[in-house]
Order: C-alpha cells, then sequence, then structure tokens
C-alpha cells in the first residue's frame, strides 16, 4: 500500500495512506499551500527591497541628483551576491533534498528570499502596474496549465518529444539569428526571430508547469517513503515554474510597453 511518512514535533510518525482521497487532498494541499507561502515571501522582500533602495537612494542624493555612491554600490554588491547564492542554492536544494538526510525548508526559504532580492530589479526599471498585471497574468496562465496537468489521465509521454523540439527549436533559430545580426547588424526579422524564440521558450515553460503537475499528482496518488521534503520540495518545484513564467510574462509586457511607447 502507497504511504507517506511525516513527523510531528514530538517525533511521532504519522503515516498517509494515498490510496485514500482525503489523504491525497491534504498532501496537495501542503504543496500548493507551501508554494503560495514561498510567493508570498518573494513578493514582500521584492516589494520591500525594491521601493526601500529606491527611497534609500532618493533620499541620499544630492540637490543636483547625483546618487551617493556607497549606496549604489552596495546595492550592486548586494545584487551579486544574491545571484551568486541563488545559484549555489539552486543546486544546494536538489542534492540535499536526493540525500534525504535534512530537513531542506532552510535552504527553500533562503532560495524565496534570494530569488526576492533578484527580482526586485524589475522595481527600478518597471511601473509596479505592469508588475501587478504581471503576476496577475501568470497566476492565470500557471491555474489553467496546473488544471490541465492535474486533469491529465494519460502518462504524457510524448511531452518530452515537444520539449525536445521546442528547446531545439529555439536554439537553432537563436544561434541563426545571432548569426545574422552579425553578418548584417540588428534588422526587422531579427527582432522578429527573437519574438519566435521567445515564444517557444514560453510555451516549453507552461508545458513544463503541466508536465509539473501532472508528477505531483502522481506522486500524491501513489506515494513515496518521504518525510515532510516530498512537499517542501514539490514546492520548490512549482515555485520554480511559477517565477520562470512570470519572468517571461513580465519581459513580454514591458517589450509591448516600449513599443507603444
Amino acid at each position: 500500500m502507497a504511504y507517506y511518512d511525516q513527523y510531528n514535533n514530538d517525533n511521532s510518525q504519522v503515516v498517509y495512506d494515498f490510496s485514500n482521497k482525503q489523504t491525497k487532498g491534504a498532501f496537495l494541499t501542503k504543496v500548493f499551500g507551501m508554494m503560495f507561502l514561498c510567493l508570498l515571501i518573494t513578493t514582500v522582500v521584492a516589494a520591500g527591497f525594491g521601493y526601500g533602495f529606491q527611497a534609500l537612494l532618493i533620499n541620499t542624493a544630492t540637490a543636483d541628483g547625483v546618487l551617493d555612491s556607497n549606496v549604489v554600490t552596495t546595492l550592486s554588491i548586494t545584487l551579486i551576491v544574491s545571484i551568486i547564492a541563488l545559484l549555489v542554492m539552486s543546486f544546494v536544494l536538489p542534492i540535499t533534498f536526493m540525500r534525504g538526510r535534512h530537513n531542506i525548508i532552510v535552504p527553500l526559504m533562503i532560495y524565496v528570499v534570494l530569488m526576492g532580492i533578484l527580482l526586485s530589479t524589475f522595481t527600478f526599471i518597471m511601473d509596479w502596474v505592469i508588475l501587478v498585471e504581471a503576476f496577475g497574468i501568470t497566476t492565470i496562465i500557471f491555474g489553467v496549465m496546473g488544471l490541465l496537468g492535474y486533469v491529465s489521465k494519460g502518462r504524457l509521454a510524448g511531452i518530452g518529444v515537444i520539449l525536445i523540439g521546442l528547446l531545439m527549436g529555439a536554439g537553432l533559430l537563436s544561434l541563426m539569428n545571432w548569426l545574422m545580426i552579425l553578418i548584417g547588424g540588428i534588422q526587422e526579422s531579427n527582432i522578429t526571430i527573437s519574438w519566435i524564440v521567445s515564444l517557444m521558450i514560453f510555451a516549453f515553460l507552461m508545458f513544463v508547469t503541466l508536465y509539473d503537475v501532472y508528477r505531483i499528482r502522481r506522486i500524491a496518488e501513489n506515494g513515496a517513503a518521504q518525510n515532510n521534503n516530498l512537499v517542501y520540495y514539490c514546492a520548490f518545484i512549482l515555485y520554480s515554474d511559477f517565477i520562470s513564467i512570470l519572468i517571461r510574462v513580465i519581459y513580454f509586457l514591458a517589450s509591448i510597453s516600449n513599443r507603444r511607447n
């Protein structure tokens, strides 16, 4: 019988029988709940750090608008360190999970905070209305793809071919576009190809989200001998999918806004 082991604070073991629909629902609720908590933390950190630093830059600027070099340097160093730390944590999280020796809640929280600091850069260059719109659009797209993944009854074997095709196609088009720019400079055709590549990558991310939700639903149905790390890791996967789509949506909205202006 499929089961899932969870440990309470008093180290008493609770066995979840995944053949029970109520237990499966509780597992999925925890996964999505943790994912939304991670998104909330990232949003708060991004807004607080981004707009907070902007206020600091304004308050420390001279009368003629010259920014304080120390504040600018601090901001730059913080962002660079955050990027490096985020890359490191993107490897630490899966490795820690696969070893199964330590709880991954701490590295997960560090990851989402670092992501918030990195995403705060959008607040410096884009209007908050665009960011809110992007978050709303991403939520709708993620919800639709997640729903499709959840209700899919097949094994989605063909999705791997689609994903490989999208990646290879995007890579080849990018290479061709780069060569065209080297030979003839940037032209309208290069911009068109760049949009096609971006849309292919966007489609890739949507299909990945669909497949990840499908996999997590299968985990909930089949069960696994794991502790709470399974919940955290599944939430990390969905959180990463959401952020990836969000960044692409922001890029599209910013490009459309620039063309209008």
